[in-house]
Order: structure tokens, then sequence, then C-alpha cells
């Protein structure tokens, strides 16, 4: 009888464990699921500086460009360098595919004004320039454009551009800009210039008033001094203790 009662005792413990063990069975334990990294971004090359560009390029000294107003783009930094340089070399081969505008007899217009310009001695005048701060900026429509301040000896001319890529080059359309028009700016002169602008043609629209002339140098009385020289110097900025001038007249 006890040997009876120790098996029946044995039955049940082994019992229990059989069942402990195969309620509980082995723990599954998960992957570690993989941590797909996105592959990292190469950054966008940092733009070259104006004087680095300058000197690979092989542009002329006389072309200063403020890094700080510089585009951000190096292609633009190039077309800009390019554009002037060329300019001031009177470069038409480079300057023409460069330039855009209205169609006039399958010629553009700023082409035809570069011919022009070139047969009148804009070679000349352009070997007198010492000085050409190009100024970057937007007009009041929103356009990307450059003041260009020219330095011959004392007297200072401007020309205004928009320019714009197309396709992989940049492209230049010449804005109207009356001569001795450097008289007349302060402040910042790219965005005073389309103030004056825009005035000019809100007075242009009211009749029989010639202030539009007056406003941009011009002088609406025939002794009058047009050239606005009794005004202060101006001082565009992009030389110390001086102001760029013009070559001949703007290009437009």
């Amino acid at each position: 009888m006890t040997n009876l009662c120790k098996t029946a005792l044995t039955a049940i413990i082994l019992s229990s464990f059989l069942t402990v063990g195969l309620g509980c069975g082995e723990e599954v334990v998960e992957a570690p699921k993989q941590v797909v990294k996105a592959p990292k971004q190469k950054p966008k090359p940092k733009a070259k500086s104006i004087i680095d560009l300058k000197a690979e390029l092989s542009i002329d000294h006389r072309v200063y460009i403020n890094e700080e107003e510089a585009p951000r783009d190096e292609n633009a930094r190039k077309a800009l360098l390019r554009f002037f340089d060329a300019m001031l070399r009177t470069d038409t081969a480079t300057l023409k595919p460069m330039l855009e505008g209205v169609e006039v007899d399958t010629e553009l217009e700023d082409q035809k004004q570069l011919d022009a310009m070139v047969q009148s001695g804009l070679q000349a005048e352009m070997d007198k320039v010492s000085f050409v701060d190009v100024k970057v900026g937007t007009s009041s429509d929103g356009r990307q454009c450059v003041m260009a301040v020219y330095e011959t000896g004392m007297d200072y001319q401007v020309q205004v551009w928009y320019f714009a890529k197309s396709g992989d080059s940049f492209m230049f359309t010449s804005e109207n800009t009356p001569p001795n028009l450097a008289n007349n700016l302060s402040g910042d002169w790219l965005t005073h210039f389309f103030e004056l602008k825009d005035e000019m043609i809100e007075i242009a629209n009211q009749p029989d008033d010639d202030t539009s002339y007056t406003i941009f140098g011009g002088s609406s009385e025939s002794d009058g001094d047009s050239t606005g020289s009794s005004r202060p110097r101006p001082n565009p900025g992009g030389r110390p203790g001086g102001a760029p001038t013009a070559p001949g007249g703007p290009l437009g």
C-alpha cells in the first residue's frame, strides 16, 4: 500500500512538471528589426568665391562684385563675371550670345545696340574705364538684375541689366538707363533706380507734364545743366573713397 501511494505521488509530481513544461514552453525571442538608414546625401558644393573665380576665369581686374551680394549659384557668378569682362574687352563674340531682347529685323535689339556702340568707339571708351562695380539685386517686379556702375576718371555712369537662366546658360536683357543717372541715385542704388523708374512712369501718364525727364537727370530748361554736376559726387560703395562711372553711355 505504501509503495502504491509512492507510485501515485510520483506520477502526480511528474505530471505537474510536464504540465508546467508544456505550458511555458521556450520563450520566443524576436530578431531585432533592421534599421534601414537613408543614404547620406552629398552636401551641395559651395560656390567658389568671386576672387577665386576671377583668377580661374582670367577676369579683368577692373570687374568687382561684392561677395555678399553675389548670387549663391556658381554658374550665375561665372556668367556675371564673363559678361562684364567681355563688355570691358568689347568681346562681341562672347557678348552677343548672352544678349536677349526684342527681335528687330531678325536681330535682337540689344545686339544691334551693341554693334552700333562698337562702331561708335566703344572699345576706346572701355579702355578709359578704371573700375566697374556690379551691384546684384532684384527689380521692383521681382526680376533678378544687376547695375554696373562704371568709373572713368571722376565721372560715373550706370547700366542696368536683367539676367535669367536659359537652359544651361544665362541671358542678359538691358533696361533703358538714362545717362548721368549716377548723380540722382542714393542709398541702395539698384532699389532707388526702380523707384525713380516707377515714379517716372506714373508722372509720364499725367497729361502735359515733363517732370519724368528731370527725375532721371534731364533738364526741362534749355540753358540748364543736364549733367547734374552741381550735385554731390555719388558713392556707390564698391570701392573705398570713390565711386564708379560708365563708358560711352548706357547700352539699351
